[in-house]
C-alpha cells in the first residue's frame, strides 16, 4: 500500500543572519549647509530597556556592528566619506572615539548623503528610485546583532531647524520587504529591516521597505 506523504511549508520567515548590506534612506528637503546623521541600534525602552544605563558604543548592548560603504566619488562625498571614517557602530551616542572629521565639523552619529535619481547631477545615487533629498548610507551591518532582525533609527539635522526629527509612530510599510512586520512596537522610532532598503520620512511614520534586486 502506497500512502500518501503530506508535508507542512513552514510560513516562517528566517531572519538575515551575519552580514548583510543594509541601506537607510531618509527623504527631508533641506537647505545647503545642513547635514543628516542617523543614530540607533537595539530598541533600548521597550527591547532592551538595560541599554539605558550604557555608556558608550563599544561595549553596549544595543549597539550593531557596522560599516558605511562608497555611495560615490567627487567633492559631493567629502562630508559622507570623512565622517563614515572609525564610524563602526550604530549607536545612540553620537559620535564616536576616533570617528572621522570633516573639516572642523564632528559627526552626530551615522552620516547620511544627500542623493538623488538624476543620472549626471550631484548626488546621483542609482539606489535612489524617488528623487531629490533622499538622504542615503549604504552599510553593510551584522544582523546577529540587531533583534531577530531588525534596528531602531533616529535622524538629527544640523544647522537651522538642527536637532533630533520628533518622535514619530511607525506606519505599516509598503514595499518587497515588509512581507513581514518588526517583532515590536517602537513608540519614539523608525523600525528598518536589516538586509533591505529602508526609506523612511524625516518626522513622520510614513516607510518602505525592499528587497535588493
Amino acid at each position: 500500500m502506497v500512502h500518501d506523504v503530506c508535508t507542512t511549508k513552514s510560513t516562517t520567515t528566517p531572519r538575515p543572519a551575519g552580514i548583510r548590506r543594509t541601506v537607510v534612506v531618509i527623504f527631508k528637503a533641506t537647505t545647503i549647509g545642513q547635514d543628516m546623521f542617523i543614530q540607533g541600534g537595539v530598541n533600548k525602552e521597550t527591547v532592551r530597556p538595560s541599554c539605558t544605563s550604557d555608556v558608550n558604543a563599544e561595549t553596549s548592548d544595543c549597539s550593531i556592528s557596522i560599516n558605511a560603504t562608497s555611495l560615490g566619488t567627487g567633492p559631493h562625498w567629502a562630508k559622507y566619506d570623512a565622517w563614515r571614517e572609525g564610524d563602526t557602530k550604530l549607536d545612540w551616542f553620537g559620535v564616536q572615539p576616533g570617528q572621522g572629521i570633516y573639516e572642523t565639523y564632528v559627526a552626530y552619529g551615522t552620516p547620511l548623503a544627500w542623493t538623488t535619481n538624476a543620472p549626471g547631477e550631484n548626488g546621483y545615487q542609482q539606489l535612489n528610485t524617488w528623487g531629490p533629498n533622499n538622504w542615503m548610507v549604504d552599510l553593510q551591518m551584522n544582523c546577529d546583532e540587531t533583534e531577530n532582525g531588525w534596528f531602531d533609527v533616529k535622524a538629527y539635522l544640523t544647522l537651522s531647524g538642527s536637532g533630533y526629527e520628533s518622535d514619530i509612530q511607525q506606519s505599516t510599510c509598503t514595499g518587497t520587504g515588509a512581507d513581514v512586520p518588526p517583532p515590536y512596537t517602537s513608540n519614539k522610532n523608525h523600525v528598518a529591516r536589516c538586509g533591505y532598503i529602508n526609506r523612511f520620512y524625516f518626522g513622520t511614520g510614513d516607510c518602505e521597505i525592499n528587497a535588493f534586486q
